[in-house]
């Protein structure tokens, strides 16, 4: 156990005193959150630029009431209109000639858009933006929704229908949740639950792949560089199997639990940014998060940890350099890729006979189980049920691939068949 502890010792500061450790725990999510505080400020600025715009109406009545409704509800924080309309008056006769000298200011930059307002608007519901930059979905939207209020109004008062009549008769449903527990019910976002669930689970999917394919590199590394004939001599093969994998996993604890601390920091500070950029935006009842969701949290991550990490350490000691784990590493990667995709149908159906088996299957628990129980449809015998069978499942791997780590971590040369590895676990 002494030499276990050694080895597990040596392995955690080994990564926590790499540079690379170090920068990526740290200057990474800080970048990122730079990066995105970046990109919502220039998008925000974007929302909010000022352009001039040349309006040509041939329908003689849409133009004034849409120009109108532009500059009473598109206004800046000072209250100062965001677009400045310049109205053009013409003939269909003369359409294509005025369009063409519009056209050339707006590929001058003197105009941000050149609108067209066909004669037949009523009809077709269509209208034309000539522009340089066409894909400012933002903007493409706001002009779409504007005009149909517009146009929509028009065709009210034109039928002599009160327009505010109408408009309470065909106004929109608005959904309000209530989530239902042994607690209570209480109000929340069935989106936000949704989105926090998918998060949580998506933080997982990444680790699972990460630090598992973090422990199969260190094992061929060191394999390479003949360390493992060295450290072999004095311990089993056993002792460095458990010295790798519990060694590195805490490094990639450790990394975890600061990322996991710098995402609460900032959370705290998210919705605060969201309803300054957005108003609004941020106001809609947010889900109770149980303690028991974030235990569980943490133990699907190291139970999943082990299970996935003991088999890409199997698959280090297998190979000799990076193309090799790359070729024989994607029968593991799946495993956890299906676990993913089984969410989508997980999240709408958790309590499913197919939702429950698949949760059960060890490699697939740490994802689904915890999909299941971070929405609240995972019976606690379910969970603890799962738990039982991961751990039970870590301890056949660690025996099944303890018998080909052995031999596969000193053998050098050529990439094992499976038929070779077969005769490893036999003879081993």
């Amino acid at each position: 156990m002494n030499k276990t502890w050694v080895l597990i010792k040596r392995e955690f500061l080994i990564r926590v005193k790499n540079k690379g450790f170090i920068i990526g725990t740290f200057a990474l999510p800080v970048l990122i959150v730079v990066i995105m505080g970046i990109q919502i400020a220039v998008q925000s600025m974007g929302a909010r630029e000022k352009k001039t715009l040349a309006l040509i109406d041939l329908t003689g009545e849409v133009g004034p009431a849409y120009t109108a409704y532009m500059d009473e509800n598109f206004r800046d924080d000072r209250k100062v209109p965001l677009y400045t309309f310049e109205t053009v008056t013409t003939v269909p006769e003369s359409l294509a000639a005025v369009t063409a000298r519009y056209s050339l200011l707006v590929q001058q930059e003197k105009l941000s858009a050149l609108i067209i307002l066909p004669a037949d608007i009523f009809l077709t519901s269509q209208f034309e933006l000539h522009a340089r930059n066409i894909s400012n979905m933002e903007f493409n939207a706001a002009l779409e929704r504007s005009l149909s209020r517009v146009v929509s109004d028009l065709r009210l008062a034109e039928s002599g229908l009160d327009q505010e009549l109408v408009r309470k008769l065909t106004q929109r449903m608005d959904l309000k949740t209530f989530k239902v527990s042994e607690a209570g019910t209480k109000e929340e976002s069935g989106f936000a639950t949704w989105g926090i669930s998918y998060a949580m689970m998506f933080i997982l999917y990444m680790a699972l792949i990460f630090y598992g394919q973090f422990v199969m590199r260190g094992v061929y590394e060191d394999k390479n560089s003949r360390v493992m004939e060295v450290v072999l001599s004095s311990v089993r093969a056993d002792q460095l199997m458990a010295g790798k994998i519990i060694g590195i996993g805490g490094a990639g604890l450790l990394q975890f639990l600061i990322w996991a601390l710098f995402v609460a920091l900032a959370s705290a500070y998210g919705m605060t940014m969201m309803n300054y950029f957005a108003p609004g935006a941020g106001d809609f009842p947010l889900p109770t998060i149980s303690f028991s969701v974030y235990l569980f949290f943490f133990i699907f991550f190291l139970l999943g940890y082990f299970i996935y990490a003991t088999l890409y350490a199997t698959l280090g000691s297998m190979v000799n350099d990076e193309a090799d784990a790359q070729s024989l590493q994607w029968p593991v990667t799946m495993l956890i890729v299906l676990g993913f995709l089984f969410m989508f149908f997980v999240l709408n159906n958790p309590n499913s006979t197919l939702a429950v088996i698949l949760s059960l299957i060890p490699f697939f628990t740490p994802l689904l189980m915890f999909l299941r129980l971070s929405v609240g449809a995972a019976p606690m015998w379910q969970v603890l049920l799962s738990v039982v069978l991961m751990i039970a499942s870590i301890i056949a791997l660690i025996w099944f691939t303890g018998r080909i780590f052995r031999v596969g971590i000193l053998m050098y040369g050529k990439k094992p068949n499976l038929p070779e590895v077969l005769k490893w676990i036999k003879y081993s």
